[in-house]
């Protein structure tokens, strides 16, 4: 079969992909600047091709009709960049790529946690600007934080990255509590969690309220003032899931009162943070630009997942990962 990648493939799975036929990788991330295809872009360079997969290219009715696809690999959880309805119209097979950067993400987060717990970033300042005694004060002074060991993080959806934080933070000894409205409580307990049934509870109970939520119509702006109103003086907010789960006045009225002591996100609207956005100028605010699932382990675990997904598949199986079973019926 003749196979084209437009995301990057890495590890274990690239090897099953050449057994099943001529493999061409043109990952979009690694043009500079980056490539996406419009649609009669892309519609020439599928000519022939059999299993296509992509990360962030959006797969439309008009490229998919009349295509010669038999299988589309989505680096993605949710392939929400694919018209799933005009594949399965047209017999191609669609595979996700669920939790393949959930440890990645993971790790940011808890990242995000000791930095700061510790005010990592802040002292790495002061040392690059040479500011060792400012106002009187040296850094054991001014940087007197709290242990990770011991506080109560709350986690706000219970997804394949929250899960994975959890675990993380009860091996530091920690207090987990979550909120997903969509996870039974007896789920939630079984994973030595504690389930709140209240968002605005979850806010008041922890010191570190970390968002792990899906961004849909129900979750947009979820948190508002009335749960930021709730939250306990001095904790901290981290969010590597998406931006708009917050509300952003109510967010940065909290950052500014006190009421958080600190913050740090992985993903703004649009991808993008204005220099003149207040959240810049916030000392107390760590930032980084969506770079939560950027990890080499990332690529090889959607590598993984689609290659083995389209095995399976072609031996009569059907994984977890096909969204549409009625398609791959007819692999």
């Amino acid at each position: 079969m003749k196979i084209l990648s437009l995301a990057p493939l890495a590890g274990p799975g690239l090897k099953i992909l050449e057994s099943l036929g001529e493999v061409t990788v043109d990952p979009w991330i690694d043009q500079v600047p980056i490539k996406l295809h419009a649609a009669h872009e892309l519609i020439p360079r599928l000519e022939g091709v059999e299993i296509l997969i992509v990360e962030a290219d959006f797969l439309s009715a008009e490229v998919l009709d009349g295509s010669s696809l038999r299988f589309l690999g989505v680096c993605r959880g949710d392939p929400n960049n694919v018209d799933v309805a005009a594949a399965t119209r047209n017999g191609i097979v669609v595979i996700r790529t669920p939790g393949r950067n959930a440890v990645a993400v993971a790790e940011l987060t808890i990242g995000f946690m000791y930095s700061l717990l510790r005010s990592i970033v802040a002292a790495d300042d002061d040392i690059r600007a040479g500011r060792w005694v400012v106002d009187g004060r040296i850094p054991q002074q001014r940087y007197k934080g709290h242990e990770l060991a011991g506080s109560t993080v709350g986690l706000v959806g219970l997804g394949a990255v929250a899960r994975v934080v959890a675990k993380i933070l009860q091996a530091t000894g920690s207090r987990v509590l979550a909120y997903d409205p969509f996870v039974p409580a007896e789920d939630v307990r079984a994973l030595g969690i504690e389930p709140i049934a209240d968002l605005g509870d979850l806010m008041e109970a922890s010191d570190i309220i970390s968002v792990h939520a899906p961004l849909n119509a129900a979750t947009r702006g979820m948190i508002g003032e009335a749960e930021f109103a709730r939250v306990r003086p001095g904790s901290y907010y981290v969010n590597t899931a998406r931006y708009g789960i917050a509300q952003e006045e109510p967010l940065l009225a909290a950052l500014r009162d006190g009421r958080f002591a600190g913050a740090a996100l992985d993903h703004f609207e649009h991808e993008y943070l204005a220099p003149d956005h207040p959240l810049v100028s916030m000392p107390n605010v760590v930032l980084t630009p969506h770079i939560g699932g950027a990890t080499i382990e990332t690529i090889q675990n959607h590598t993984s997942q689609i290659a083995e997904g389209i095995r399976d598949v072609l031996a009569g199986g059907m994984p977890d990962s096909v969204v549409n079973p009625e398609a791959a019926q007819q692999a």
